[in-house]
């Protein structure tokens, strides 16, 4: 049988390379072709198409870098936010033109990423469906999951919710009357590509803390590291097949209990190849970041180190559950520092528009980071559906529409709890990248 796997494009006024792959996707993939299915695949995202030999885009040293992209008619609920709305991805045309010699199809799986990425979802199901009309439509994925009742409107076949890949074949193959056997083990299937500048990995499932704002328990409820063995191979296989030297984590939880999981890991690749970067775009919990740690780090040649801070509101801190104490920030910068990580080397995550936040609490964690040495990255929320901080939000703003997909991206959102001021977001982000602009700042609340 022959299967459709398609990667949307992504509708949205911002979009980046940051080692961005479907990573549950890729094992879908793997597991219909052990039971031998014949796999087309098409990925909008991917900058290394031939398509992009033409195109003039921002490329970095570890593989990341800008996406094609066309500016596009806002949809009505964005209509007042001053800022141009895209579409990121290969051209439509391209799509067209792969399908041509593919025939008949016996499935069609879409994955789903942000919610808000809905209209290329919808982009691909309208495609797919005047080409073949009848041929069962599959999504699955994080849209899938967080907005069940509103993928029903797509006119799809079937839809998953959640990242269990063997109960979603289980399912598929009730449904579909579909005969499988279930391997007992699969992995990314990464020759779907020609090319790759990087490879991502997961060393665990889950995540064994329970943030307010944080969807990762309904997609993956238990915490759970996977063998150590199994990881090592993937990496050192990979990234000899595909001649690559960087890895990024998507790990909720990396570095915890450093010693017995990802350092074992580290030390068997290590043995095999020195020349390996690695990079950590998911924030790490900077509690776990001691010395020997943060030394462990720099020797195995991390590049990329994103820490969680979120909020230095102590109020905020403790009634959310949120990982982080400022004590444990600045402990983790002393340690990176003192191993020998340079400031570029080290990006902080804050947190901006969560539900009753003020923007003077971020400034404030703005202000107090420029005393140390790292890179500021502004987080700004966004509410996912079915966690505790989306409720209060539900709550605190009854009038908008939070149950529509559009409506949940990181950046309109924030809009709402900071008094609707879009100069207050942008002063923000200046904020920082310089802090000259503080000064301008009048009468900051302590917190």
């Amino acid at each position: 049988m022959k299967v459709l796997c398609i990667n949307p494009p992504v509708y949205d006024f911002s979009a980046y390379d940051l080692w961005s792959k479907p990573l549950g996707f890729l094992k879908i993939i793997d597991f219909l072709i052990k039971n031998n299915f014949e796999i087309f695949y098409f990925d909008f995202m991917d900058r290394n198409h031939k398509f992009y030999e033409n195109v003039k885009i921002k490329r970095n040293v570890y593989g990341c870098g800008s996406y094609y992209y066309r500016i596009v008619e806002k949809p009505e609920i964005y209509k007042d936010i001053p800022r141009r709305y895209k579409r990121f991805g290969l051209p439509k045309e391209i799509f067209l033109k792969y399908l041509e010699n593919i025939g008949k199809i016996d499935f069609i799986f879409i994955t789903t990423g942000m919610s808000y990425w809905v209209l290329g979802i919808k982009e691909v199901i309208e495609t797919v469906r005047k080409i073949y009309p009848r041929t069962p439509l599959i999504i699955g994925g994080i849209y899938a999951t967080f907005c069940y009742e509103d993928g029903k409107n797509l006119g799809v076949d079937f839809i998953f919710k959640g990242k269990d890949i063997y109960k979603f074949f289980k399912e598929f193959s009730h449904f579909f009357n579909v005969n499988l056997i279930f391997p007992e083990k699969i992995e990314p299937y990464w020759d779907v590509y020609k090319k790759l500048d990087y490879i991502v990995v997961k060393t665990s499932y889950g995540c064994p803390f329970s943030c307010w704002y944080c969807g990762i328990k309904t997609l993956e409820p238990e915490y759970k590291k996977r063998e150590i063995e199994e990881v090592v191979e993937e990496i050192v296989k990979n990234t000899e097949k595909f001649k690559i030297e960087d890895i990024a984590f998507y790990d909720n939880a990396l570095i915890y209990d450093f010693e017995n999981h990802l350092y074992k890991i580290l030390k068997k690749i290590h043995q095999n190849n020195k020349n390996l970067r690695f990079h950590t775009p998911n924030g790490i919990h900077p509690k776990f970041i001691s010395k020997n740690v943060a030394e462990n780090l720099k020797e195995m040649n991390f590049k990329t180190i994103r820490l969680s801070l979120e909020t230095i509101d102590k109020k905020r801190e403790k009634e959310s559950g949120y990982k982080v104490s400022f004590t444990d920030f600045e402990n983790a910068i002393k340690n990176l520092i003192n191993a020998g990580f340079q400031k570029e080397e080290i990006g902080v995550y804050i947190l901006a528009g969560l539900p009753q936040q003020h923007y003077e609490e971020v400034l404030n964690t703005i202000k107090i980071l420029k005393n140390y040495p790292c890179k500021i990255k502004i987080a700004e929320y966004s509410p996912i559906p079915q966690t505790i901080d989306y409720e209060i939000a539900k709550k605190l703003y009854p009038h908008l529409p939070l149950e529509n997909p559009l409506f949940q991206n990181n950046s309109i959102y924030p809009l709402w709890d900071f008094e609707n001021k879009w100069e207050i977001i942008n002063l923000m982000k200046k904020l920082a990248k310089d802090n000259s602009n503080f000064n301008k700042i009048p009468n900051i609340r302590r917190i």
